[in-house]
């Protein structure tokens, strides 16, 4: 089952657009979440259709805090609309003025409040201040440093390494999936809108998502043929085979349905394609594979049917360049992992959540603009697949044979099946194949097991050509939230074996630590509160190990277990991250 909420938000300027779209989705059977801004508070019109629509077709009125701009408020925001972006006195300033506006207005709080995102002290303050509020759209998956170039380094929205659905909002870093209620917020946060999930990953995905006009932005219509938006719910509605249920939501702007430069086509393409898209859902929930829910009847649905440690998973298949790329994602309390098969199944994004990073933006903080959650490993920025020297931030498995290296990362694959429930997700790749100068050819099956606690379990198994192969399992790993390296000093490495364990700071040296028979390799990470170990899982026999640091060439550490294959051609390793 799919549950879905339609956003729309008013607009003095372009009300009868506002009007249509109203129109359009009472007249399919559906209702609408209906976000006031500040400003919208003081038009008498404007207030008594959002009470009509309720009264007639059960739609919600909520509070939008995504223009703050009107009387009083403006000497305040000074042109500033984005309410991460304030220090946090204005935050309650601006907060204070719209809520209890909206309170005398309607003689109640909102129980549903819209902004492209709520930083920790963002929505602390608007829980203080009301309480009622149960649902909220929190955050735009992955938009930032891609976004941020793809619009000419003018969109100050960094939230990547948050959650793809819906979430309980943890209290020091909004964008982390709560571990319990004494960690959480207090609301249900949902993502401003359902993102293309292979694009997500390959690119700026402020294009790919469930917006038709924004797919019209990115050309991925040839004007009203664009089967493109109806194929992105259908792969959000395959996940329910993996999850139980799966969520859904469009928010389009009434500049999106009128002229725009950012289009080449006339807006009755954008309204075609957006009528095409809700008739859609139409079918759906006449269908009976649909419910179309107010954000605080979902929020209330999440809360009675979501366990705060219940993992997710995203099988994502790329669907409108016809590459055929797949990729799995996973999400729980401790960790949110992408394991990218066409690089042959290695970590593509890694975040640590069990090291609980706590973060607030503002210009009164650390991290000013950037709300992103901090990652260990994010390939498409730090390089992935080396180019020069050994650089990259990437975690796969290397094969050595007489002097010769293919590292999977060059050996496409697919995923060739997807378990989930409570205790994790196990998903297998169909083999990966190496081929050697020598003409050999070795063959590798992949099995990831991702548990509760941060552990991820990485099984390899070689056929073919595998005497005289060396295996290694290495982990490169480059925290940061943007494209730039960050200060690695504080990072502590360790190698252990029986007799011990050899430890090293980090100083920029490209020195290593190296142990046979180990019984683990480590990292001690204080950029993202946690520790990263290695070691072979039962029966598992490395021959090997290997911490290394990095340079300002290559500003990241690598992890390494070595295995003979003459001794096994099966064998398994821990990635077990603590915080």
């Amino acid at each position: 089952m799919m549950k879905l909420n339609i956003f729309h938000r008013t607009d003095p300027g372009r009300y009868e657009i506002f009007k249509r779209q109203q129109d359009l989705v009472h007249s399919l059977g559906m209702k609408t979440s209906v976000f006031l801004h500040y400003f919208d508070l003081f038009q008498d019109h404007i207030v008594a259709d959002a009470l009509a629509y309720q009264a007639a077709f059960g739609d919600e009125i909520g509070l939008a805090l995504n223009r703050l701009e009107g009387p009083g408020m403006d000497d305040i925001s000074r042109g500033l609309e984005h309410i991460w972006l304030f220090d946090e006195e204005q935050k309650r300033q601006l907060m204070e003025m719209a809520l209890s506006k909206f309170k005398d207005v309607f003689g109640r709080m909102p129980t549903a409040v819209t902004s492209y995102h709520f930083d920790s002290s963002a929505l602390r303050i608007l829980k203080e201040i009301a309480p009622e509020v149960e649902g909220i759209v929190g955050g735009c998956f992955e938009e930032g440093v891609r976004v941020f170039h793809g619009c000419n380094h003018s969109w100050y929205l960094f939230n990547e390494g948050m959650p793809w659905g819906p979430w309980f909002p943890a209290k020091g870093h909004t964008l982390r999936p709560a571990a319990e209620t004494e960690d959480w917020s207090g609301v249900v946060a949902v993502p401003h809108l359902a993102r293309d999930m292979s694009l997500s990953f390959e690119g700026r995905n402020d294009f790919w998502a469930s917006h038709p006009p924004n797919v019209i932005r990115g050309m991925g219509n040839d004007a009203s043929f664009c089967p493109y938006d109806l194929n992105l719910i259908d792969q959000y509605r395959m996940q329910a085979d993996f999850n139980g249920h799966t969520y859904y939501n469009t928010f389009v702007g009434t500049q999106w349905l009128t002229w725009n430069h950012n289009s080449e086509y006339p807006p009755e393409v954008a309204w075609e394609l957006y009528t095409k898209q809700l008739t859609y859902f139409k079918q759906l929930k006449e269908q009976g594979e649909l419910e179309d829910l107010t954000l605080t009847e979902y929020a209330r649905w999440h809360k009675e049917s979501r366990p705060f440690a219940e993992p997710e998973v995203y099988l994502a298949k790329e669907m409108l360049y016809q590459s055929h790329k797949h990729y799995f994602w996973h999400i729980d309390t401790d960790l949110r992992v992408l394991i990218d098969a066409n690089q042959g199944g290695s970590i593509g994004d890694l975040r640590a959540y069990i090291g609980r990073v706590e973060k607030a933006t503002g210009p009164d903080t650390p991290s000013r603009e950037n709300g992103a959650y901090p990652y260990l490993i994010q390939s498409q920025y730090r390089t992935g697949y080396p180019n020069h020297s050994f650089d990259g931030s990437r975690t796969t498995l290397k094969l050595v044979k007489n002097g010769e290296e293919v590292d999977l990362c060059s050996t496409p694959t697919k995923v060739a099946s997807v378990e989930r429930s409570s205790a994790g997700s196990r998903m297998v790749l169909t083999p990966a194949k190496a081929v050697f100068p020598d003409g050999s050819t070795v063959e590798v099956e992949t099995t990831y097991t991702i548990e509760p606690g941060g552990k991820i379990t990485i099984k390899r198994s070689l056929s073919g050509d595998t005497e005289g192969i060396l295996a290694t399992e290495y982990f490169k790993g480059a925290p940061g939230c943007t494209e730039y390296p960050i200060d690695l000093h504080g990072i502590q490495l360790q190698v252990m074996d029986a007799t011990g364990t050899q430890e090293m700071d980090y100083l920029y040296r490209r020195r290593r630590l190296e142990v046979d028979a180990p019984e683990c390799v480590a990292a001690v990470v204080p950029q993202v509160n946690a520790r990263v170990m290695m070691s072979a899982a039962k029966g598992a026999k490395p021959s090997s190990g290997l911490a290394r640091e990095g340079n300002l060439f290559e500003p990241y550490f690598v992890l390494e277990l070595t295995y003979d294959t003459n001794t096994s051609t099966e064998f398994s390793t821990c990635l077990i991250i603590t915080a």
